[in-house]
């Protein structure tokens, strides 16, 4: 199904300091792995793309909001992250003090970062997301995979990720030392653009926006 009136979601590419960054269409997803950093480890988990795909897909219609005034409700492929963490024999209740620090691929500018909460993102059923609107994601979106916490702004969920780290430290990410973001990313309560409905709508800023 595809999201009504997409066609006005306003464009998210300058979300990518420099434009897409055209080369991330060339990675070889065969040889291609999400590495993941227990603390004190130094050699990551590595999880393939197809071994990620096949643990335990599910799509579901779920909003995101932008931190320029703006949300939208699309149907997201991915896994969800406690099921990830489950697939991989990591004990989530030793690790609920910490957080998580997302590293995306980077492009010839740098890359990116950001850091939210690991209780959090579980409790609100995050997701690593490989798909929209039943199509892999664009490099706009993020391909090929991004974390988003549906509670936060899509800011806190960086675009290509390639690494995520347990870490006691929660860190400034790069958006919010660029642009002077929050750096718990929470939703504010406020009016938004609602693309899809093509109206202004509250939203309360308690957190996922499911009622409409």
């Amino acid at each position: 199904m595809i999201t009504p009136y997409i066609d006005k979601k306003p464009s998210s590419l300058r979300y990518y300091q420099e434009g897409p960054p055209e080369s991330y269409d060339s990675i070889d997803m065969k040889e291609w792995a999400l590495k993941i950093f227990l603390p004190h480890e130094s050699t990551p988990i590595l999880v393939a793309f197809e071994d990620l795909k096949n643990i335990a897909p599910i799509t579901e219609s779920r909003r995101v909001v932008c931190v320029c005034n703006w949300s939208i409700r699309r149907n997201w492929t991915g896994v969800l992250l406690e099921d990830l963490l489950k697939y991989l024999g990591i004990n989530q209740a030793k690790y609920l003090s910490y957080n998580l620090k997302q590293i995306s691929l980077g492009t010839s500018k740098g890359g990116y970062d950001s850091t939210i909460s690991l209780s959090n993102a579980l409790e609100n059923r995050a997701m690593i997301i490989w798909a929209v609107d039943g199509k892999p994601l664009s490099l706009e979106e993020g391909y090929p995979i991004r974390l988003v916490d549906f509670s936060l702004y899509r800011y806190k969920g960086v675009k290509c990720l390639s690494e995520l780290y347990f870490t006691d430290e929660f860190e400034q990410g790069f958006w919010e030392s660029k642009a002077g973001y929050c750096k718990e990313g929470k939703i504010k309560a406020k009016r938004y653009r609602i693309v899809d409905l093509q109206e202004n709508r509250f939203i309360n800023g308690s957190g996922e926006v499911t009622d409409f």
